[in-house]
């Protein structure tokens, strides 16, 4: 008996203890910051019945490059005056391009959301032409497509992105992840020229000097990744001050490997300000369509309900002989609080009655009963 006390007591601490200390686990679909290259996308809804009212958002998607600032300038630019709401997945990139990108976004002011952006097969990104014989600058590509939380992340210098929305949307199936900063392996081309100084003097004075070119040798150097200095961290928290976050965020990022992620609780992305709101992205661009009009915009009056009964006697009756209409009663009209008033008042007037009665009959009269042993005389 006493074993198999022990033995469910030990298997529902089994059950509970990894329900509570379980961590996020990274989604399936999680852009990594080594993938390719973020494009940046004016997306025009695709849903159901949307037209002609489609919402538009900016996509923006894959690795943050030093090309990134640009893509989100032009797109911006082709959507003015509006401002749709960003929708970014990424796993990251370059930290310098993620702020020059945040310091944009906040100062059109643009709310950003973490959504993936599904788009349509016959509608996939293509950029715009420019018209015949004039030079434009190039525009952003334009599709068709939804909006997706689920399995949705903004990863290490994304979230720099994320902190510059002036309102932040993390819906429940979303993820935000944090590591140490990292500066990325690159390989570094070095060309080294070499010249020959012809130099002609007279009488131990120059005369003249002459640079003649002799020839040029490439150096291939390969820069392994390395650790970023004290003043990336002090450059990430002066602009994680100005777009409003704490100084948690970058602590967070300590606690975390470059090789790992630490993906934020819904309190941790509370507490540092990366979300203001718990809606999905897909919220902000869905298509909703508007409710039916009521059949009375205000309570009937006595007017509107004459004209709903003659309504209702022609579609009942033959046109050669109409019927009479009686006129609605006062309690009709008012019966939405005749009624329970009148009740009030009858209770009301009862309890008065009963009270009146009692008043005027008097005290109940003492009835005779034989005298007990002990009584006073």
């Amino acid at each position: 008996m006493y074993f198999s006390r022990s033995w469910i007591l030990i298997s529902a601490l089994a059950l509970c203890a990894p329900a509570a200390a379980a961590p996020t686990r990274e989604p399936a679909s999680a852009p990594r910051p080594d993938g390719p290259p973020m494009r940046v996308t004016i997306v025009r809804g695709a849903y159901p019945g949307c037209e002609p009212n489609c919402e538009e958002w900016i996509a923006a998607e894959g690795r943050i490059g030093k090309q990134s600032p640009a893509l989100f300038r032009a797109a911006i630019d082709a959507a003015e005056p509006r401002k749709p709401p960003i929708l970014i997945h990424s796993g990251g990139g370059d930290v310098d391009s993620a702020i020059a990108i945040g310091r944009l976004l906040r100062q059109k002011g643009f709310q950003v959301a973490v959504a993936r952006t599904e788009f349509l097969a016959e509608a996939a990104p293509t950029a715009a032409e420019p018209a015949r014989g004039k030079i434009k600058k190039p525009e952003p590509p334009r599709a068709r497509g939804f909006a997706r939380s689920l399995q949705a992340s903004c990863a290490s210098a994304c979230t720099l992105i994320l902190a510059a929305g002036t309102r932040r949307y993390v819906g429940p199936t979303a993820l935000v992840g944090l590591h140490e900063i990292v500066v990325p392996e690159t390989t570094v081309t070095q060309t080294m020229r070499y010249y020959r100084i012809r130099t002609l003097t007279k009488g131990g004075r120059v005369v003249s000097k002459e640079k003649v070119f002799v020839g040029e040798k490439s150096f291939v150097r390969h820069i392994g990744r390395s650790k970023p200095t004290p003043e990336t961290y002090r450059r990430v928290r002066r602009y994680l001050a100005e777009m409003g976050e704490t100084k948690e965020v970058v602590d967070l990022m300590m606690t975390a490997p470059p090789e790992s992620m630490r993906w934020l609780t819904r309190a941790e992305l509370v507490s540092t300000k990366l979300a203001t709101d718990e809606r999905g992205g897909e919220s902000l661009v869905a298509y909703v369509p508007p409710p039916p009009p009521p059949k009375f915009a205000v309570r009937p009056t006595y007017e509107t309900f004459v004209a709903l009964q003659r309504e209702r006697a022609a579609s009942s009756y033959a046109p050669s002989s109409p019927p009479s209409i009686r006129p609605p009663s006062w309690l009709e009209l008012n019966r939405d609080w005749a009624i329970p008033v009148g009740l009030s008042g009858g209770l009301l007037l009862l309890l008065i009655l009963s009270s009146l009665f009692r008043t005027l009959r008097g005290p109940e009269p003492q009835r005779w009963r034989p005298p007990v042993a002990g009584d006073a005389p």
